[in-house]
């Protein structure tokens, strides 16, 4: 038994389905990538850069 292509109604669903969950997983991943990960590494970067200035004054 052969499945048959998948036409009309269901492949217009079945587009509109795919590429509201890529736009939507493309939009939620940027917001938690620039609003939650990269403020998170740069305060972390500025915290042990902080770090590495005061033993490098303190050892000069």
């Amino acid at each position: 038994m052969a499945v048959q292509p998948i036409t009309g109604m269901m492949r217009r669903t079945l587009i509109l389905d795919l590429s509201l969950a890529l736009g939507i997983g493309f939009v939620f991943g940027n917001a938690f990538w620039y609003g939650y990960h990269m403020p998170r590494t740069n305060k972390r970067d500025d915290h042990y850069k902080k770090l590495e200035e005061q033993r490098a004054a303190r050892l000069n």
